[in-house]
């Protein structure tokens, strides 16, 4: 969906009066709009839009005017959204998204494009996975390719979106955090009947499953109930996520594990809640190769965010 700055940016000026609530939306102003939201500054939005950021800025001006609202906190660097900015980047976001794949399907021909995407195995598994049937339902001409990789990215590989909880993964890519990783305290709800009714005393006298892939789960629960780490190192450990989530299952102990990926298991009552409280252990943030942006790109880069708000 280009944007011209001969043309619809130009129109524009700070003397912008708003218009008849009845008249048509500002539709190049709405585009600039998601465009800030998602980069969240003014000149990498203006990069992708191919104009300059003073042209970006009156496009903004030009849609608070029309709605009669803040929509951005303007800081040095960065653009803020406001409340009202967060709820119409939710609302309009990725439909724009949707438009501009629409539009570039049809200039293909009605050939797919393919967006490839490397995520963490258990990231993949447990969040990513579940919802892309959604994405295909709405983006029809679009075709995702998931990959699972671990640690720092490769280069080499073709991908056009890598997903990462530790952003130094990421190299020199820039990125952009999207989700909030927060962790529980699960078990199984037979093996809870047989434990002790404490908190402490069940993770006193449980064995404690840890990942190896995320030796810090534990000291971050434990930080955060102010118990000393030392003292409750797991006794029964896994190489990675997956495997801890099903010792669990399994019943062989508890395991502190981000939320997002035993939701549903929650929801079934395979696993229980041992504490009500939420630990908040890290962020996840994508990169895209720079290389590599394209419409497709963008409609993913839209929906994921969408999924995680």
């Amino acid at each position: 969906m280009p944007v011209s700055q001969s043309t619809s940016f130009r129109t524009a000026s700070r003397k912008t009066q708003r218009p008849n609530m009845s008249s048509r939306p500002p539709l190049t102003a709405l585009y600039a709009f998601a465009t800030v939201a998602r980069c969240g500054n003014l000149r990498k939005a203006a990069q992708e839009l191919c104009v300059t950021p003073g042209a970006v800025s009156r496009q903004i001006q030009v849609l608070e005017s029309y709605l009669g609202l803040r929509l951005f906190e303007r800081g040095a660097h960065q653009m803020e959204l406001t409340t009202q900015g967060m709820q119409l980047q939710r609302g309009v976001g990725d439909k724009l998204a949707s438009i501009a794949a629409e539009v570039s399907l049809l200039r293909r021909g009605g050939r797919k494009a393919v967006v490839r995407v490397d995520a963490g195995v258990t990231f993949a598994m447990h969040w990513l996975l579940p919802r892309l049937a959604s994405f295909s339902e709405a983006q029809a001409g679009l075709e995702v390719q998931l990959e699972t990789s671990g640690g720092p990215i490769a280069m080499a590989t073709r991908v056009d979106v890598h997903i990462r909880r530790d952003p130094t993964d990421l190299g020199d890519l820039a990125y952009q955090p999207f989700l909030e990783e927060w962790s529980v305290l699960v078990a199984s709800p037979q093996l809870l009947q047989k434990a002790p009714s404490s908190v402490l005393d069940i993770v006193n006298n449980t064995p404690r499953i840890g990942a190896r892939s995320r030796p810090t789960l534990w000291a971050q629960w434990s930080a955060h109930h102010r118990i000393q780490a030392a003292g409750l190192e797991p006794t029964l450990e896994f190489d990675n996520t997956v495997l801890a989530i099903q010792a669990a299952l399994e019943g062989l102990g508890v395991v502190v594990v981000p939320e997002i990926f035993v939701s549903t298991m929650l929801q079934r009552r395979l696993l229980a809640l041992v504490d009500p409280e939420r630990v908040l252990t890290g962020h996840y943030s994508y990169a895209m190769r720079l290389r590599r942006e394209s419409t497709a790109v963008m409609t993913f880069v839209e929906w994921l965010r969408g999924q995680a708000s």
